[in-house]
């Protein structure tokens, strides 16, 4: 079953995104940071489509073709790894979102080392992922067992 909050607030932040990419589209300069290097500093501008709506599609794209992977294998996407599933969805937005965000406050002024932001999130998710992991390969086990656990009397 879907983790429905987990759900609801990858939805709320992909819409959080669009939002704010509209709302400061006439406000930010035609160059916005669009990559970092190593250290975390900008090396790279690109449009404002670019780097304010681009950002919030490949969101909603990713989090769309994430949650077909359970409709292409539903098996394997059974119970608890689905709302695994859910709760990997949303660290993918997040991660997005955090690189959005980044874009959005250097557009306004604020000069952030993007590595604050973006290896906390790819920690958050790593664990998803190893939580998602976890779950698909119990239920791959619990599907190669014979009935009753294969003890046999």
């Amino acid at each position: 079953m879907k983790n429905r909050n987990a759900e609801t607030m990858a939805q709320a932040v992909i819409i959080a995104m669009f939002a704010v990419g509209i709302m400061s589209w006439s406000s930010v300069p035609a160059q916005v940071p669009i990559h970092w290097d190593a250290a975390g500093q900008i090396d790279a501008y690109g449009s404002k489509f670019t780097g304010l709506l681009l950002l919030p599609i490949i969101a909603l794209a990713g989090y769309t073709l994430i949650g077909l992977t359970a409709v292409f294998s539903p098996a394997q996407f059974q119970g608890r790894a689905m709302g695994a599933l859910s709760w990997f969805r949303l660290a993918y937005v997040l991660v997005m979102a955090g690189v959005f965000g980044v874009i959005v406050a250097d557009v306004r002024g604020a000069n952030l080392n993007m590595n604050y932001v973006i290896f906390p999130l790819l920690a958050v998710m790593m664990i998803a992922i190893g939580n998602l992991l976890v779950q698909t390969n119990k239920n791959k086990s619990a599907k190669t067992l014979p009935p009753g656990g294969g003890i046999q009397a």
